[in-house]
């Protein structure tokens, strides 16, 4: 789907914006990191509860028989007793109990290197009393480290690294011989090879498919002339930026912003160049709402609308300022316009503190009453009301059409 796309044509949309920068990268901005982490975690939650209980009972079984066999407590002993047994059942619990699964992830970084380091040493003594199968039992381990325990993909190197490491210095301590010595670090150096090169594409391949489906649902809320978010993505956006503007105390800025005398632009060019010119304008609005949780909008015909979350009165009022002097600068030849001889706009901004007793139709409509002001005043301009209109505002009653 995205080689289909031209990705620069959605500079306002974060999803767009990491698959066309990040390429090769296994990491993405903070608040996308967050939304790919809770879908891996839901992807790989079967397979991990699988992995992690059979970990748990294997584990508990090799304990039960390492206390058995030698009856005292060595080094082997105790390192089941005291880290095998422990990991592995804790592992297990976390994986099992309901939602805890992104407290596993959390955990199992490294908890997994630990439990990979303890099962090393074991099987490194093993080998040296001549029971070379069970290192078997540690391939399968570097194997269920990249692709079973959910861990991201450094994590699985580390924990990989680990256990290689571990059986290597291990391996030496216990006098392993120097051909089987150099035959088991082989085999386990390439086992991790393997599974890093692999686990490197599976995770490159499933970030790439979580960029490319959320955007594919982004594009199904986005006009499709101008490629802006439409009215109903807007108004959602809006909605849950409102709820989080009270949450964080945060100031919350709308503004309206409309072509001027765009009918007559359209009398006098025709709707196909019309269109050419809503293109260049919603190019414009565009790069003003890049943050996370900014949001531009076609709002309906030549109407446009962005949403800029806590933003200080100054900072709002530049922004109206340079997206006027934006338009403007395009030069697009109107001369069906009292107020220009090309294309400009002008911007209703209505910026206030979220209330609990309020809601955002409120804000919408002190931005349009705001708009109209700005309009009245001459157009291509702006108009900047606060908190002092909001206050009093009374939502339903537009009290500009009545001035």
């Amino acid at each position: 789907m995205t080689k289909r796309l031209d990705l620069d044509k959605f500079p306002d949309s974060v999803y767009a914006r990491e698959l066309r920068d990040r390429r090769k990268h296994l990491r993405m901005a903070p608040e996308l990191e967050a939304e790919y982490l809770d879908e891996h975690l839901r992807r790989v939650q079967p397979r991990v509860r699988t992995w992690t209980g059979i970990a748990a009972l294997l584990g508990t079984g090799f304990t039960i028989a390492q206390v058995v066999t030698h009856a005292t407590l060595n080094a082997i002993v105790l390192g089941h007793l005291l880290v095998i047994l422990p990991t592995s059942i804790t592992l297990a619990w976390l994986a099992w109990s309901k939602g805890r699964m992104r407290t596993y992830l959390r955990i199992a970084e490294p908890l997994a290197a630990l439990l990979g380091a303890a099962v090393a040493f074991a099987v490194a003594n093993s080998v040296a009393s001549g029971n070379a199968e069970e290192l078997a039992s540690l391939t399968l381990l570097l194997i269920a480290t990249f692709f079973f325990m959910g861990l991201q993909f450094r994590a699985a190197v580390i924990a990989g690294a680990s256990i290689l490491l571990s059986y290597a210095i291990a391996a030496l301590m216990s006098d392993v011989t120097t051909p089987l010595l150099l035959k088991s670090v082989g085999l386990l150096g390439f086992a991790f090879a393997l599974g890093a090169t692999i686990g490197y594409e599976v995770e490159h391949s499933y970030r790439r498919r979580f960029l490319s489906h959320e955007l594919m649902i982004e594009l199904a809320d986005r006009d499709g002339l101008t490629g802006l978010r439409n009215r109903r993505a807007f108004d959602e956006h809006l909605s849950r930026v409102w709820q989080q503007s009270m949450r964080s105390h945060a100031r919350l800025a709308v503004l309206l912003i409309d072509i001027d005398y765009f009918k007559r632009y359209n009398d006098h060019y025709g709707h196909q160049a019309g269109d050419q010119a809503l293109q260049q304008v919603s190019a414009v609005i565009a790069g003003f709402a890049r943050r996370p949780l900014d949001i531009a909008a076609r709002y309906g015909g030549e109407e446009f609308a962005i949403v800029a979350f806590d933003l200080a009165d100054d900072a709002v009022t530049d922004i109206a300022k340079r997206l006027c002097e934006a338009v403007e600068s395009l030069q697009i030849e109107h001369a069906g316009s009292a107020c220009s001889p090309h294309v400009t706009i002008s911007i209703g901004v209505g910026l206030a503190q979220p209330m609990i007793n309020r809601s955002p139709a409120g804000l919408l409509q002190l931005a349009d009453e705001t708009l109209y002001d700005a309009k009245t005043a001459g157009r291509n301009g702006f108009v900047v009301h606060g908190q002092d209109s909001y206050e009093i505002l009374e939502t339903g009653a537009f009290n500009a059409s009545d001035s």
